[in-house]
């Protein structure tokens, strides 16, 4: 009897998530609302993914970083996204996907235009 609701559980279920395709990276978005590094400033939040080698109206190789923020009033996981060209972020970034160790909380900080993680 265990083998035939193992097998059971196993089938084919004919959903797209039975398949669990992984997500492709060369085509990868995010769908949140944007925000600014400016309005992040001093705020601790979750970094989930990024996208490499943006281009946007400010130039090319930016980085799109997706973040979550911690459980506000509501009760809901508020996500945003935000470009950077810092290049203390993007490595920073770059690191912590080596070591495959998203989610990371961090906070943003400024030194005039320089925006950093800590």
């Amino acid at each position: 009897m265990n083998e035939e609701q193992n097998k059971t559980q196993q089938e084919d279920d004919g959903s797209l998530s039975f398949l669990n395709i992984p997500q492709d990276e060369a085509n990868k978005h995010f769908n949140c609302k944007e925000t600014t590094q400016q309005q992040l400033t001093n705020l601790k939040f979750w970094v989930c993914d990024y996208i490499e080698n943006v281009k946007t109206k400010f130039g090319n190789e930016r980085f799109l970083v997706k973040i979550k923020h911690e459980k506000p009033p509501s009760g809901h996981d508020k996500e945003e996204k935000f470009f950077t060209n810092s290049t203390e972020i993007k490595y920073v970034l770059k690191e912590i996907k080596k070591r495959n160790k998203f989610p990371r909380l961090v906070t943003m900080r400024a030194s005039g235009t320089r925006y950093y993680f800590e």
